[in-house]
């Protein structure tokens, strides 16, 4: 017989239980709405250039940086999120997102555009550490796992719903508004987030505690002082002030290594808890998630401009022809769950590792023989079984990386994770873009586009490849999972 008490327990439990579930998948709409930004761009990128008369080294700031502004603060909102709330950052970074986006939609020139842009990374930086912090903390550990492969079945239901967004609002251009519309669906959801935000846990760190000024700031400058030349001065002739930027990224660095050594000796807390530093899964995760997602990000921009400038594909088309990619990572990730109790999680990343090496290395023999309109055809099966395995990785690799991590440092160490994967996808996109060097003075052919993206295709291979020998170095510094 259940007594009253046990009975309001059991109540008590499910009340409690229904509401870390809407709370996740709230934070996860959050997530959606920050990832499906990044690949709307992919998409609108050729469109936007044409309306604003932007040169290719100007679109590809628009997308590195968001994803330059997002990985600077990323830290930081974590941080923020374990000090004052993670209910009361998501309210902030979703109204600073929402003013963002609106801005990005009324951009009248490429400058406009690349500040606005700048802003939503900032903005989303606020709100995307919440989500895999809401779920270390609040989720227990035997339902995380499900929690993590959701997450990563999101993500890439956003690199589908993404671009299609951006194809069906340049097709449809309801008032003229063409691109402008993909920045302007960003505010229902906007809405809904900040109508529902008390499903967000209030929870915050007991005492008083600072946030790390001068961290934040060292992070800032190295990050700007690495990606901006890369990204801006290779455009402009490798200007003087490209160069000492660059000289002048590992300086900082080193400063602000320096300085969060010393906070921690004065008993202070440094920006990046240096317990996390002394997990050894930890920091060969850090390297990972730098590899393999400067690999894993940047194909689409360049896969775009092939199938729009070489090929005349319309923008709709384009992202209707990379979905097979989201759709089998989206499959993958949701099977990852029932993947890793079997064979542990570290074999399930190297096997989808092993997949995106497979699938990219794929790509080449389409883009030699068949540079026709047939091009987009050869190439679904290649992205079906990349997109596989970027699905294998997420959740797994996430879940590797968070073992052993306190709950009190869990907004740091998912916003760092956070912050090397899109440093990692910035890179790359400056990376391959250098390989893939096309005339920026006119039109490029579609044999140029096609060898260019073949020179990025092995960037990409290579660095799947090396994603793969750390994957098995973090098996000999980690207990086995």
């Amino acid at each position: 017989m259940v007594t009253e008490s046990a009975a309001g327990s059991l109540d008590d439990r499910a009340e409690y239980d229904r509401r870390t579930r809407s709370a996740v998948r709230l934070v996860m709409l959050a997530s959606f709405m920050v990832l499906a930004d990044v690949s709307i761009m992919n998409v609108a990128g050729p469109v936007i250039q044409r309306d604003l008369g932007a040169d290719l080294g100007e679109v590809q700031l628009m997308i590195a940086v968001y994803q330059i502004a997002y990985a600077s603060l990323l830290v930081t909102g974590g941080r923020l999120g374990d000090i004052h709330g993670r209910r009361l950052l998501v309210v902030v970074g979703t109204v600073c997102f929402l003013l963002a986006s609106v801005a990005c939609g009324v951009a009248q020139d490429p400058l406009q555009l690349i500040v606005f842009r700048g802003a939503q990374g900032a903005s989303a930086a606020l709100l995307s550490p919440q989500v895999v912090a809401t779920i270390q903390v609040a989720v227990p550990q035997a339902r995380r796992m499900s929690a993590l492969s959701l997450l990563g079945a999101v993500m890439q239901i956003a690199t589908i719903i993404g671009p299609l967004i951006a194809g069906v609002a340049i097709a449809w251009n309801p008032g003229g508004l063409s691109w402008r519309l993909i920045f302007f669906v960003n505010v229902p959801v906007c809405l809904v987030l900040l109508v529902r935000h008390t499903l967000v846990p209030a929870d915050r760190a007991a005492g008083r505690r600072r946030i790390d000024g001068a961290g934040v700031v060292l992070v800032v400058l190295t990050l700007l002082a690495l990606t901006v030349p890369l990204t801006v001065a290779r455009g402009r002739g490798w200007p003087l002030w490209g160069w000492v930027m660059l000289a002048a990224s590992p300086l900082l660095l080193a400063a602000f290594a320096f300085a969060q050594r010393r906070l921690n000796a004065r008993g202070a807390e440094p920006l990046l808890p240096l317990q996390l530093w002394r997990e050894g899964g930890f920091r060969a995760s850090v390297l990972l998630y730098l590899v393999f997602f400067g690999g894993a990000i940047c194909f689409f921009l360049y896969y775009a401009l092939v199938l729009q400038g070489g090929l005349g594909m319309s923008a709709f088309w384009t992202s209707v022809s990379v979905t097979p990619y989201a759709v089998g990572a989206m499959a993958s990730s949701s099977y990852s769950r029932k993947l890793v109790p079997r064979i542990g999680a570290r074999r399930t990343v190297l096997t989808g590792i092993a997949f995106c090496c497979a699938g990219t290395a794929s790509m080449l023999l389409p883009l030699a023989l068949s540079r026709t309109s047939a091009l987009p055809v050869w190439m679904l099966g290649p992205l079906t079984i990349t997109g596989i395995g970027m699905g294998l990785v997420i959740a797994p690799l996430l879940s590797l990386a968070l073992a052993g991590i306190e709950p009190a440092h869990a907004g740091a160490a998912s916003g760092l994770l956070s912050t090397v994967q899109q440093v990692g996808g910035a890179l790359g996109v400056v990376v391959m873009g250098l390989l893939f060097s096309v005339s920026e003075s006119g039109p490029a052919s579609l044999s140029e586009l096609g060898d260019g993206l073949m020179r990025g295709l092995l960037f990409e291979v290579a660095a799947f490849l090396l994603a793969a020998v750390l994957i098995m170095r973090l098996a000999r510094v980690t207990r086995p999972a």
